[in-house]
């Protein structure tokens, strides 16, 4: 209420000042009339010969009355104008004293406007009463009784004009104030306008900088994100580059160690004691450096998430902890240590790569020994709340506390003091907790110094869904898996699950290499879709006609290692350094009965001496043949025939790809097994998927849905049309290619892509 009351008496403050104002420039425009009304009167005057002394009395006060306003208006404006009123009605008793018979009473009229107009009606009224006496003082001096008994209507006339004067002004007062009451409310919305464009242009201006920043962030990022890749991208060709390079000459290390270590028998000749004892730690170190070259392929494909998990239904206390606990028994028993089991017993199954768990055991296990001096290894077993535990304590020295959070870093160790022997490469507990994180799982230490350390991880339980001993699976596998995102597999290659494991990503890989298992699986699993070759895919076609769902059969021709055109014919992939179990399992498949012929091919002749050397420590007749680049070794099967041919890849001349193509290639050697022994894998970018690629639904696909696969496919095809292929080609070729090249042939027709 009280600002209520202060804003009206702030508005009636404002009404009075402008009315004030417009007062002040109505006294500076009555000036000049007031001049030419006197000098016109003056005129009248003396063109008709009217008395002259008071009419030129009357004009002489108006105009000094109007100099006297002027001067004052600036000072006083109510006595400015007080002056000129005064000025007027003794201007008005002057005339009326010339002349007592016209009507100058009238001219006051003018004067009760002039003051109603210049000092508002309170002060009209007062002019009026002047203006009254002054005419009737005029009348009484002249003696002229009659108007002098007409002052009273005189005055009344003088009222009923300084009333009719503010009636007329109330409609200019309404008008001004409610012009005023206008201009207050566009001054105040224009003052709020101002001060919301003020906020405004903060607001915006902040957003500009806000939004510069998170554009200079998301470059930074894009950046950042593009030096992380890359540079995990260089680390893993790094690191298979140079895992590549050292395992050619670790082959011939590690193999010739192994056989004066090991066979020293097969030397004829029984080597010095000091000999041996330098043999034997060639022997432990080279073993060293090829389990530090696997950890640093290990970690690389575990960083750049390409380390398959090959998951099967295992039992987590038979298949991991006592095979990995008999591997290392003589490690301890060696040491002095005790190295007992305490497990829980009937545990449930678990769904588990059983090889990557054992690779993680056996890392806590080999740490445990390496650091413990005194007293053993006791390993645990456990279930809790839906989690397999498996924990690992040792009587060693223990960890600090600060080390702790360092545990598991990369290249890390701990104890960095110690001897050459017992040292490790600081990788062991790195990829135990990568590979524990893969199945799901957590990985944790607990250590007191002087006392020992306990390592723990665990597995969780999957769903309570059956598998078959011969399905494989693939990828990360956690209790709780959303519906569709499973894709099945009807292929018998397991090589097949690992490859399109590490491609599909987001989904979960579940293979069989029994189409009859397919249905049930499915019913099981409610995979997204079911991927399968044209051989098998009438077969599922007729068990899914009969079944509730309908799942997508989707059919191409998967490759197969022995069925790429570099590998066709290959029984087995050797990878540098070759162990002798390998070697053993290769030649199974391919010995005869009487003496088996083997073609040993390497540019390395201490590589073929090796092979050599392993192979007679087989108890199987062997006739060994060597070559020693890919032409040698085809003019030798122009003369004998061999019953397996080990085959280095990477030669001078014909390598050892081009050499298998040859054979291939001939009526004599094209059913020759190859065994291929290379430093590197086999390069899954190589493999291709036949084009003839199908997808079959019972239900017709809406139009929507079979757009989205058309575009799908538009997106994943570009087109190589035959000129530009052409063009390429001799851009690439050089001189001689192009000279030797052979008449061009007409293009084959390309293959159809059939969506069914």
């Amino acid at each position: 209420m009280v600002a209520q009351q202060r804003v009206a008496f702030e508005s009636q403050d404002d009404l009075q000042a402008e009315i004030e104002g417009l007062r002040q420039s109505l006294l500076s425009a009555f000036l000049p009339a007031v001049l030419a009304t006197s000098w016109l009167w003056f005129s009248y005057v003396v063109i008709y010969d009217q008395p002259l002394k008071p009419n030129s009395a009357a004009c002489l006060l108006l105009l000094l009355a109007s100099y006297g306003a002027r001067r004052l208006r600036e000072v006083h404006h109510t006595a400015a104008c007080w002056l000129l009123l005064v000025g007027m009605i003794l201007a008005e008793s002057l005339i009326a004293v010339a002349h007592p018979s016209s009507l100058a009473a009238a001219f006051g009229i003018l004067v009760v406007i002039a003051a109603n107009a210049f000092l508002g009606t309170g002060q009209a009224l007062l002019v009026a009463l002047l203006a009254w006496l002054g005419v009737g003082a005029a009348r009484y001096a002249t003696g002229d009784a009659l108007r002098v008994a007409a002052n009273g209507q005189v005055l009344t006339l003088y009222l009923l004009t300084a009333g009719a004067s503010w009636l007329a002004a109330r409609p200019l007062k309404t008008s001004v104030a409610w012009a005023l009451a206008g201009w207050d409310h566009a001054h105040k919305a224009l003052l709020e306008a101002r001060e919301r464009r003020g906020e405004m242009y903060r607001v915006v201006r902040a957003l500009e900088e806000a939004t510069y920043r998170l554009e200079h962030t998301n470059n930074e990022l894009i950046v950042a994100q593009q030096e992380a890749e890359l540079a995990r991208a260089l680390k893993g060709r790094f690191a298979a580059t140079v895992s590549h390079e050292l395992r050619a000459p670790l082959n011939l290390i590690l193999g010739f160690s192994r056989l004066m270590a090991l066979s020293p028998e097969s030397y004829g000749e029984p080597l010095p004691r000091t000999y041996r004892a330098d043999i034997d730690t060639i022997y432990r170190n080279s073993q060293h450096l090829v389990a530090l070259v696997d950890d640093i392929l290990d970690l690389s494909q575990i960083e750049a998430q390409r380390l398959p998990l090959v998951k099967d239904r295992i039992d987590l206390e038979e298949d991991v902890v006592k095979k990995a606990v008999s591997i290392v028994q003589t490690l301890a028993e060696r040491k002095g240590l005790y190295l007992r089991l305490e497990l829980a017993g009937n545990l449930p199954w678990i769904l588990a790569d059983q090889v990557r768990l054992r690779q993680a055991l056996l890392n806590l296990l080999t740490n445990a020994i390496r650091f413990t001096e005194h007293g053993g290894i006791t390993v645990r077993t456990s279930q809790q709340e839906g989690l397999l535990v498996v924990s690992v304590q040792d009587t060693g020295r223990g960890i600090a506390p600060e080390d702790m959070p360092k545990l598991f870093q990369e290249f890390h160790q701990v104890h960095p003091s110690e001897t050459r022997e017992g040292a490790g490469s600081g990788l062991g507990l790195s990829i135990s907790k990568h590979l524990v994180e893969l199945h799901g799982g957590q990985i944790w230490a607990e250590s007191r110094q002087g006392v020992g350390t306990t390592l723990c991880f665990t597995v969780p339980l999957p769903e309570t869904e059956s598998v078959l001993a011969t399905t494989v699976k693939t990828g990360d596998v956690h209790p709780t898996s959303r519906p569709h995102e499973s894709c099945l597999i009807v292929h018998d290659d397991p090589g097949i699950m690992r490859l399109l494991a590490r491609r599909l990503e987001g989904y979960r890989i579940v293979g069989t290499p029994n189409p009859q298992e397919a249905l049930r699986l499915t019913d099981e699993l409610h995979p997204r879709a079911i991927l399968t070759t044209p051989l098998l895919a009438d077969g599922l076609h007729y068990q899914f006609s009969q079944a509730s769902f309908d799942v997508p059969i989707i059919t191409c021709s998967l490759p197969r290692m022995a069925e790429q055109g570099r590998f066709q014919g290959v029984i087995s992939y050797l990878v540098k350094p070759i162990a002798p179990e390998a070697l053993a399992t290769a030649m199974r498949n391919v010995e005869r009965d009487g003496e088996t012929t083997v073609l040993l091919v390497d540019d390395d002749p201490d590589a073929v001496d090796l092979l050599e050397r392993m192979l007679t420590l087989i108890p199987r007749p062997y006739n060994i043949l060597k070559a020693y680049d890919g032409l040698q070794a085809l003019q030798q099967m122009q003369q004998i025939v061999p019953d397996v041919v080990f085959v280095d890849l990477v030669m001078p001349g014909v390598d050892g790809s081009e050499l298998i193509a040859r054979m291939r290639a001939e009526e004599r050697t094209c059913k020759v097994p190859v065994v291929v022994v290379s430093a590197q894998g086999w390069i899954e970018d190589n493999a291709t998927l036949g084009t003839l690629i199908g997808v079959s639904c019972r239900e017709p696909l809406s139009l929507s849905t079979g757009i989205q696969c058309l575009k799908a496919l538009l997106d994943a095809l570009p087109p190589r049309y035959l000129a530009e292929r052409a063009a390429s080609e001799l851009s690439v070729a050089g001189p001689l290619d192009r000279a030797a090249s052979p008449t061009p042939q007409p293009p084959q027709a390309p293959k159809p892509i059939g969506i069914g």
